[in-house]
């Protein structure tokens, strides 16, 4: 059985031509090659140029999912897109900071995701992490 600490899911929304993907749960090396085929999906397979990833309900995020961020970023700015960061908490923005990715990623206040996931439709898929 699963246990609520490792469950890991990922929700999105589209709100003003940007595309919300909350993530939920630890980012790590079980659950980070969904992300990386998601985030894939979304920039290569649907063309979309302007990401928010909200990490508020993000349990921590080890080096496999930092490489998922990083690879997802510069796919975005081939493309002439964004990816933006939203919802740290302190333990994940110290993870980002020291390793100097604080500098690197757009961070937005922690609640502009949810409040712009309110007003779009939500669609949730899960996984076991």
């Amino acid at each position: 059985m699963t246990s609520a600490a490792s469950r890991f899911s990922l929700g999105f929304s589209r709100v003003d031509g940007r595309v919300i993907v909350s993530v939920e749960g630890a980012l790590d090396g079980a659950s980070a090659p969904q992300l990386r085929d998601r985030l894939r999906d979304l920039i290569e397979g649907q063309g979309n140029r302007h990401l928010v990833l909200d990490l508020a309900r993000t349990t921590r995020v080890d080096p496999a999912g930092l490489a998922v961020l990083v690879g997802a970023r510069g796919r975005l700015r081939t493309a002439g897109g964004e990816l933006v960061l939203a919802g740290l908490s302190d333990e994940i923005a110290c993870s980002l900071a020291a390793v100097g990715l604080d500098r690197v990623f757009p961070i937005a206040p922690s609640d502009a995701a949810r409040a712009n996931e309110a007003h779009g439709a939500v669609d949730r898929v899960g996984g076991d992490g």
